[in-house]
């Protein structure tokens, strides 16, 4: 009788054991789990992926542009501006007195299309602009030479 006793009593520690785990209740048991609280309530800031730092870039004239920053800048924004091969033209600082937008003009260098890096110390933002205004065409010197040429040449043969 008392084999059959302890017998039952290990079958209902092993059916109680058995039944704790399959809940989930044990689980303060294991041993990765020991002491830790559980961090089932973790939240993320709305704005984690927005950076601090936006901004619009429009074209001015050749080779003219300006940078519009989306809100007023609180600290010191730095610039940075490449050429198409990746060139440091420029290192800029745009201050809080400076306001929302700044105008750039590199009419002294052969490219057109520009690289501009906008950033603060926690964010940077990168973007890209053909400094060139829409339904502005470029000259080309050789065509217009090759044009008066022609004129020239018509006129004389009258």
């Amino acid at each position: 009788m008392r084999k059959h006793l302890l017998s039952k009593i290990l079958h209902i520690i092993f059916l109680t054991a058995a039944l704790l785990v399959s809940s989930g209740t044990a689980r303060e048991f294991y041993a990765q789990n020991f002491l830790k609280k559980s961090e089932n309530n973790i939240t993320f800031p709305k704005n984690l992926n927005k950076p601090d730092v936006d901004f619009n870039l429009k074209s001015t004239g050749s080779k003219k542009f300006k940078i519009i920053l989306e809100d007023d800048v609180q600290n010191n924004t730095s610039v940075k501006i490449f050429d198409i091969i990746g060139n440091l033209i420029m290192e800029d600082t745009i201050k809080p007195k400076d306001g929302k937008q700044k105008n750039y003009d590199f009419s002294h260098i052969s490219s057109e299309l520009f690289v501009v890096e906008v950033g603060n110390s926690k964010y940077n933002k990168t973007k890209s602009i053909y400094a060139n205004p829409q339904g502005v065409k470029k000259h080309d010197v050789a065509s217009s030479r090759t044009t008066s040429d022609h004129k020239r040449d018509s006129t004389l043969e009258k």
